[in-house]
């Protein structure tokens, strides 16, 4: 007779289904190379039985912690869920750009961070690797032995799963302490939100160091559904691939970022698709960066004409602090956008409904209600609930949440128990983790209307000019409007403090590409006559500047810490007149 598993953690769901259905499809991976492999629930049973042997070998047991440096792959799959089953605690990292110290220097610091006892590195990589970080590093090759016989897992749900590295753009990445229980949770929450169906299956290529693309693989073996599992360097080479793929193995689930929907939707203009069938895919999650209703409208548009539904599209809002998803929009309506007046929003703080078309209106897209088991409300600098359409910072609570991150080294030999210890040591009693009652402190605004979250943006990347609060979000895509930006994301606005005017002014960081074959000095006028009609802001100092000297996390998100430090560490400016500025060696406007 067969071992039961209950399903109280993910690597007890695999091993559950692995006996009672061990011939059901449970991946199908698409490697870097493009090979595809097929795997069952027995066949991922095997690879994670190989490496728990392996690990025991190299003596990395329960709590270690080992920095995964891997692409996507079935020898992901083998060490991840290896160190799951066996207690051991994966931190996922990306893969360095390139060799050299340079390029091995956030590795070195990670590992560090996270006090990791090993690292697990593909063969190309871990000749380099070896030579730069401090810790032994090893390959999955390395790693599989003959396969042990895999009993009741170490893991429970108050064991820590793994270390999940926060975005980063606004300050230093944090490692969020995530615990099999709050996988457990997120997972199922999110399975209620999206009206899980048995005949489900999921569609991802999103990067496995990201907490989107990570739990993608905990949500599918939890469901028992199956998992198309692809490189993102595959989609990056060939963005319409996702959607190809999606069509082939008829895709019920698959989320992504913002900017992927605008690639595809771009792409699709230029070069219009054949043969492709979108009418399996039920729910399209878009988050991980701020959703924008252009987007979503001109990936619907493109693709509405081959069968994509009109209730595919679902913007949501989370964070890793939330293990993934904190709230999901409704899957039975197409998504909802608010129209606010942008005055009211700066000047007072309140979303107060507009027309459509009203030029003084700003969109806000509507992420939903919190989702199941979960709570949402939106509060004061002193944690006071505010009412509809007041902007305030958000909360969540529920089993998702974390406990805290892990303590910095010279905290090392404190406990870490469960909110307290870790969760009370992130900083002074006013940036603690979590409010005496459970519930988050996200650092983002956002406001309510009937119990579902429309988010306006970080509270730390506010610019303040003249007492009046501005969303960079909003004026970065009412600028991208105004300059008829081929692309998007193309412009980063950053308040920095003035000294004389005792104020922020707004400094905008234009894609280069934004001036091609047109006069820049033509662009920038339009721009900052159009700002100053809209919201009201006048000196403004304009920087061109490459894509790619934007800082950005390893997901892709803008860093504004670090851009507020280039324009910073630039020479001092000059003023010319009431509303142009040049550099101390430049012509007016460049950067």
């Amino acid at each position: 007779m067969t071992a039961q598993h209950p399903a109280r953690t993910v690597i007890g769901a695999l091993l559950d289904h692995a006996d009672r259905t061990p011939d059901r499809p449970a991946f199908h991976v698409i490697e870097r190379s493009e090979e595809e492999f097929a795997l069952t629930y027995a066949d991922v049973r095997r690879l994670v039985a190989g490496t728990v042997a392996g690990l025991w070998a190299h003596g990395i047991g329960e709590g270690d912690r080992v920095l995964l440096v891997l692409p996507t792959s079935r020898d992901f799959l083998a060490v991840y869920l290896g160190c799951l089953y066996a207690g051991v605690v994966p931190v996922i990292a990306a893969e360095p750009a390139g060799s050299g110290p340079h390029h091995a220097a956030p590795l070195r610091g990670l590992a560090d961070q996270a006090r990791a006892t090993a690292v697990v590195a593909a063969p190309e990589l871990a000749d380099m690797l070896g030579a730069f970080l401090p810790v032994a590093v090893t390959t999955p090759e390395a790693l599989r032995g003959e396969p042990v016989a895999l009993g009741t897992p170490r893991a429970t749900p108050a064991s820590l799963a793994h270390l999940q590295a926060t975005s980063g753009s606004t300050g230093a990445p944090k490692l969020a302490m995530v615990r099999h229980g709050n996988i457990t949770a997120n997972v199922r929450a999110i399975a209620e939100a999206i009206h899980a169906r048995p005949d489900d299956s999921l569609v991802s290529w999103l990067p496995l160091f990201h907490d989107m693309g990570l739990i993608g693989i905990s949500y599918a073996l939890h469901a028992h559904i199956p998992m198309v599992l692809a490189d993102p360097v595959t989609f990056l080479r060939n963005p319409m691939s996702w959607l190809r793929w999606i069509s082939r193995h008829r895709g019920t689930l698959s989320p992504a970022p913002s900017s992927a929907f605008h690639i595809c939707a771009r792409v699709a203009k230029r070069r219009p698709p054949a043969d492709l069938d979108l009418s399996s895919w039920r729910v399209a999650l878009c988050g991980a960066e701020p959703v924008h209703e252009a987007t979503l409208r001109e990936f619907q548009a493109a693709f509405g004409p081959f069968g994509l539904p009109e209730t595919t599209l679902r913007p949501v809002y989370g964070l890793a602090e939330a293990t993934l998803a904190a709230t999901i929009s409704d899957v039975d309506r197409p998504y909802a956008v608010d129209r606010v007046d942008g005055e009211a929003v700066s000047a007072r703080g309140r979303a107060e409904p507009r027309p459509a078309g009203d030029p003084r209106s700003m969109s806000m897209m509507c992420v939903g209600p919190a989702v199941p088991g979960h709570r949402l409300r939106v509060v004061d600098g002193d944690g006071r609930p505010l009412p509809d359409r007041v902007i305030g910072e958000i909360e969540v609570s529920g089993p998702s949440l974390i406990d805290g991150y892990l303590p910095a080294r010279e905290d090392a030999a404190r406990p870490e128990a469960p909110d307290q210890g870790a969760a009370s040591r992130t900083g002074p009693a006013d940036e603690r983790l979590k409010r005496p009652d459970g519930y988050l402190r996200t650092g983002d605004l956002g406001y309510q209307v009937d119990g579902e979250l429309y988010v306006t943006g970080r509270r730390k990347e506010i610019v303040i000019i003249s007492g009046r609060n501005h969303i960079p979000d909003q004026i970065e895509r009412f600028v991208e409007a105004v300059a008829k930006s081929p692309r998007t994301p193309a412009v980063v606005a950053v308040g920095v403090p003035d000294p004389m005017l005792r104020t922020e002014q707004l400094h905008l960081l234009l894609d280069e590409r934004i001036g091609e074959g047109r006069d820049r000095r033509h662009v920038t006028d339009e721009v900052r006559a159009a700002l100053a009609e809209a919201f009201g802001i006048s000196g403004v100092t304009f920087h061109w500047i490459r894509r790619a000297q934007l800082p950005r996390t390893t997901s892709g998100k803008i860093q504004r810490h670090l851009c507020r430090k280039i324009i910073e560490e630039r020479p001092p400016f000059r003023r010319t007149d009431e509303s142009k500025r040049v550099t101390s060696g430049g012509a007016p406007d460049a950067g």
